[in-house]
Parts: structure tokens; C-alpha cells; sequence
């Protein structure tokens, strides 16, 4: 079953309101009886002590117990007498003569619990009791009190002497103390679980109103219903979570708006060379050109370019997705420039350029080649597209990254173009776009590496930043489409 976080919340909370004070009262009543247990033994223990050590003191006297004689002072019961009447706490002392006849105290018959525990005393005398046969404290119910029990034989089985003597200590009955402690925990149960439930209750709910508007945010990214959410929370998780949708809202806005404009642009690069292929076609087709190989030639010049914006935009969707599978391999930088500028001197070779690759040391580097190799070409093929004369090359070392750079001696690059320059499709106002440049610059930014571009009075300035080994900056997981 599903939960809201208000409920959540407040269940477990709930929960220990009521499970810690019932907890705590059973703990309480443990310890409560412990401690009147512990404190009856102690007392009793005392009296118990004081008692066998008078027994031991007067076993060799002969005076009786019961006289008035001068030195009655010194028999067994005037000392118990005392030791009864002096020693503190709550222990009582039944003394028992010759016979089962009560020596001490004389009033016991007055007292309830005297007369209950001298019953008691005859029936387990009679009975054989095997409890006062053990020489240890221990534990009894009599009646519906708990005591802590001691029986001593003395063994003066003679008139007037002390026979036996019986100890108890009554253990406090802790049930009145638990009812009113009780009472106290629920009034104070009552309160908190009062309290806490409107507490809880609006504190789950400054928590669940955030999410579920964070989460109504969520459906409506789903359905590229951008909104800016306002929680108005203070819960600091919270708000660092609607900032961060609110920023992949806006990021998302902003790819979306991104990838509309791609497609009409792509739509259109698309669009123009299969409209010319066939509209010329559809020519050949009606017999409308006389020299046919003329019209095939721009069939054929139309398939490449339409060849090109398709794996161009297949290229940069593999980058995109991270699905593009680098394959480095050891390159000599020099060599490898040097075969791309073989291959475009064909069309610097038509636009009457020169390309002069100005001397330096060779360098090893771990690249993707193809990668190298496109970006390298994209931005050369530009620079021919818009130089005068020229156009030169130059490598140099700088740090653990190459730095490749290429310029010509064309208008330049306009002000207003320099910020979109490696943007996709971008049209700039003399009217060209396309993908090659941003190709480039996508190609080395997923090696690790990067281009830039800049103005200068003599011309366009390009340069090509990468690293000396790909492998640890391309991405690891990718699976070729």
C-alpha cells in the first residue's frame, strides 16, 4: 500500500507517542518493584544480622528470659526487646517462646498483621514448613501482602526461654504508586499525542505540499509542459530540489526550443538537394535536357551533399547520446595533417588557394583519427571557402595538450557570427550554414579537447585544442548505432 508523506510521517510518530510511554511504564514498574524488593531484603538483612549475632552472645547464658532477676538484663529476650525497639527501618520481630507462647511483643494480638503473621507461623510450625528450614531470606505471600521472611531456631527448648524467632519485612505494594504514575502518563500522553498530532500534521504537510507541486512539476516535464514550479518551502532538500527541476526545466526548454530549430533547419538542408534531385529527375525523365550527363552531374553533386548533412547529423547524434565509439590508435600529428591537406588540395586547388603548413617537430599523440581527421577538414575547407590567397597551418606543443592552428587571409569573421560560429545550422548573414564547424568543434569536445575562433585584421583565426591521449577523457560506455 502506498503511503503519502504526510502519512509517513505521522504514523511512525504516532507510533512512539504511544509506544515510549507504555514502554517507559513497564520499565518504570519493573524497576519500582526492584527497588521495594531490594530495599525490604536490605532492611530485613540488617535485622537479621543483629539478630544471629545476639543468638551467638547468648547461647551460653542461663538466665531465663522471662524473670526478675537482677540479671535479666542479660537474657536473649531483653536484647531482641531492644534490638527490635532500636534498630531502624521496617522490619518487626516476633519472638516465640517454650510452647508456640508469644514472648515478644506482649501486644501482638492487638496488632492485624502480628496476629495474621503469628497464624502463619503456627500453621507452617505444624506443617512442616520446609521455607523455615532454609536459614535464607525469602519471598512469601501472606494475605494479600509480599513479605521478606526469616526464621531463626534458637533451640533454648526450656520455660522462659526464647525458642524461636520470626523476622519479616513487608514490600510495599507498588500497584497505588503505578496507578497514579499511570494516570500521570496518559493525562501526559493525552497532551503530547494532542499536541503532536496537529504538530505533525502541519509540519508532514509543509513537507507534502512541496513535493506534490514538485511532482505535479514533473508530470508536466513529461508532457514538455515547462512551468516554473514556486514551493515556497523552507525545508532546505526541498528547495535545492526546485531549484534543480526549475533549472532542468529550463535547460530542457532551452533543447527543446534547441532541437526545433535544428529540424527545420536540418528539414531545409534536407529538402533543397532532394527538391533539386528531383526536379532534375523529373527532367530527364520528359526529355527536357539536351545534354543529360549535365543534369546527372547535378544529381550526383546533390547526392553528396545530401550524403553529407545526413552523416553529419547522424554524427552529431551518437556524440550527443554518447553512443559514438572512440577508437584511439597512436598518431603522428604532423604525417596525419599532412595526408589531410593532400587530400583537400583538390579543392584549394579550385578556389586558387595555397596551403602552407609551416615547419615544426613532429609530435605523438593517441587521438581518434576519423575524429581528428573531420574536425581538422571542417575548419581547413572553411578557411579555403573564405580566403584570398592563403591559408597556413601550424602545430606547437602546449602543456600535455596540441594546439593546432589554422588562419587565413579572408574578410574575417563578423562580429554578430563570432558568438554562433559553431552553432548548428546556424545562418549567418552572408547567408551561408551548416554543420561542418559545430561537427568540428562537438568531435574535439568529446576527445576532451576544443576549438576555438577569433578575429584578426588579416583574417580568420582557428584553433584546435587537443589532448595528447583521448583515452582519458572520451566516454566509457558506448556502443556504436
Amino acid at each position: 500500500m502506498k503511503l503519502s508523506i504526510r502519512m509517513k510521517i505521522f504514523l511512525p510518530v504516532m507510533f512512539l507517542l504511544i509506544a515510549f510511554p507504555v514502554a517507559a511504564w513497564f520499565v518504570f514498574s519493573y524497576a519500582l518493584d526492584g527497588h521495594m524488593n531490594y530495599n525490604a531484603k536490605r532492611d530485613l538483612g540488617q535485622m537479621v544480622k543483629t539478630v544471629e549475632e545476639l543468638a551467638d552472645e547468648y547461647s551460653n547464658l542461663d538466665v531465663p528470659d522471662e524473670t526478675n532477676a537482677p540479671d535479666a538484663g542479660k537474657s536473649l529476650l531483653s536484647a531482641l526487646r531492644n534490638a527490635a525497639q532500636t534498630e531502624s527501618g521496617e522490619s518487626k520481630m516476633l519472638v516465640i517462646g517454650n510452647n508456640y507462647r508469644v514472648l515478644y511483643p506482649k501486644n501482638y494480638d492487638d496488632q492485624p498483621e502480628m496476629t495474621q503473621m503469628y497464624s502463619e507461623f503456627l500453621t507452617r510450625m505444624t506443617g512442616n514448613d520446609p521455607a523455615f528450614e532454609s536459614g535464607e531470606i525469602t519471598e512469601e505471600t501472606i494475605g494479600d501482602t509480599k513479605y521478606m521472611l526469616y526464621f531463626l531456631d534458637v533451640g533454648q527448648n526450656r520455660p522462659g526461654h526464647v525458642q524461636n524467632v520470626l523476622l519479616y519485612c513487608p514490600i510495599h505494594d507498588t500497584s497505588v504508586i503505578l496507578n497514579e504514575v499511570s494516570r500521570l502518563v496518559l493525562m501526559i500522553m493525552g497532551a503530547m499525542a494532542g499536541v503532536s498530532i496537529v504538530l505533525f500534521w502541519f509540519v508532514a504537510g509543509s513537507i507534502s505540499t512541496p513535493v506534490s507541486r514538485l511532482c505535479e512539476a514533473a508530470r508536466g516535464i513529461g508532457e514538455k509542459k515547462f512551468k516554473k514550479v514556486e514551493t515556497g518551502t523552507n525545508v532546505k532538500e526541498l528547495y535545492e530540489l526546485e531549484n534543480e527541476i526549475n533549472q532542468m526545466q529550463d535547460n530542457l526548454l532551452k533543447a527543446d526550443e534547441a532541437e526545433r530549430v535544428f529540424f527545420q533547419n536540418a528539414s531545409h538542408e534536407l529538402r533543397t538537394p532532394l527538391m533539386s534531385i528531383s526536379g532534375y529527375a523529373q527532367g530527364i525523365q520528359r526529355g527536357v535536357f539536351e545534354d543529360v550527363s549535365q543534369a546527372a552531374g547535378v544529381i550526383l553533386d546533390e547526392s553528396s551533399r545530401l550524403t553529407e548533412v545526413v552523416d553529419g547529423i547522424l554524427t552529431l547524434t551518437r556524440m550527443d547520446q554518447m553512443r559514438y565509439q572512440v577508437v584511439p590508435v597512436e598518431l603522428g600529428i604532423r604525417e596525419d595533417i599532412e595526408d589531410q591537406i593532400e587530400r583537400l588540395e583538390g579543392l584549394a586547388y579550385q578556389k586558387k588557394i595555397k596551403l602552407e603548413f609551416l615547419p615544426g617537430d613532429e609530435h605523438k599523440i593517441i587521438s581518434d583519427a576519423m575524429l581528428l581527421g573531420r574536425a581538422f577538414s571542417n575548419v581547413t575547407s572553411n578557411c579555403i571557402r573564405y580566403a584570398k590567397e592563403m591559408v597556413w597551418i601550424s602545430v606547437e606543443e602546449n602543456g600535455e595538450q596540441l594546439k593546432i592552428t589554422i588562419r587565413d587571409d579572408g574578410p574575417g569573421i563578423l562580429e554578430d557570427d563570432l558568438p554562433h560560429l559553431f552553432d548548428r545550422f546556424y545562418k549567418g548573414k552572408n547567408g551561408n550554414h551548416g554543420l561542418g564547424l559545430s561537427i568540428a568543434k562537438r568531435s574535439m569536445e568529446y576527445m576532451g579537447g576544443d576549438i576555438a575562433a577569433k578575429d584578426s585584421p588579416e583574417g580568420a583565426i582557428f584553433t584546435i585544442i587537443l589532448p595528447q591521449d583521448c583515452r582519458s577523457f572520451a566516454p566509457d560506455e558506448r556502443t556504436e548505432m
